[in-house]
């Protein structure tokens, strides 16, 4: 079993504290779903996310995004670390201080290359805060 995805496992129901990435761990994002090709995670929108109308800042819910694209190329490819190259993000709602986010984030395609990834950002009650695409590129730095 590829060691990221079992990592990930193993940190369901738990807040990542311990990840080598210092913003997942800023995040405070805690897994939920952890298979080959799809992560879901909850995040809680804190104040030190917000932007002067205390909603979440547009480039808080892009990072989130970000990082969850990340996130499953390295549960899902085996050998390398893979960079974003391109992060299509579309806005549709707020989020206010107290709730609690989650984050879903499937590969779409995994070429030798490229991998194609899209993420959704949602409300508790199901209504999407933020929608994205992202291509992330094989940076043949070898994971171990």
């Amino acid at each position: 079993m590829n060691p990221r995805l079992a990592y990930m496992q193993a940190r369901i129901g738990q807040v990542v504290s311990d990840s080598p990435s210092a913003i997942s761990n800023w995040l405070q994002m805690t897994p939920v779903v952890v298979e080959n090709g799809k992560i879901v995670v909850t995040v809680p929108v804190r104040a030190d996310m917000t932007n002067m109308m205390k909603t979440i800042h547009g480039g808080i819910a892009a990072t989130i995004l970000d990082d969850l694209c990340g996130t499953v190329c390295l549960i899902s490819a085996e050998e390398f670390f893979y960079a974003t190259v391109t992060l299509n993000v579309d806005y549709l709602r707020p989020a206010q201080i107290g709730e609690v986010l989650t984050c879903t984030a499937e590969v779409v395609r995994q070429g030798k290359t490229i991998i194609n990834v899209h993420a959704d950002l949602r409300l508790p009650d199901g209504k999407i805060v933020a929608r994205a695409t992202s291509n992330l590129i094989n940076t043949q730095v070898k994971t171990h």
